[in-house]
């Protein structure tokens, strides 16, 4: 999972997600980089600081088609959104 390293991940992180993250769902994450990086970004980009906190918490949520997953967050008012997001990132489960 070095491709997450593109993503501001450092080595540690992502020995931690790798050690936590059940094998099938880490071979699915393997297998769909370019929309874990997608997903992973479309949150970056939106000004979500704990980016990385979501994912190591949601990483399943990441194998969303792209489209499924940016629709989650686009209903809301984004900077609402990223204050809550940052208050809590287990809302995410609310979306």
């Amino acid at each position: 999972m070095n491709f997450l390293t593109e993503l501001g991940f450092d080595k540690l992180q992502i020995q931690s997600i790798e050690k936590n993250i059940p094998k099938l769902i880490k071979e699915q994450i393997k297998n769909s980089q370019e929309l874990v990086k997608t997903n992973i970004s479309f949150l970056k980009d939106l000004g979500v600081s704990n980016y990385k906190e979501a994912f190591k918490s949601y990483y399943d949520m990441f194998l969303m088609d792209n489209s499924a997953f940016t629709a989650i967050f686009s209903k809301y008012d984004r900077d609402d959104l990223i204050a809550k997001l940052e208050k809590n990132i287990a809302i995410i489960e609310h979306l």
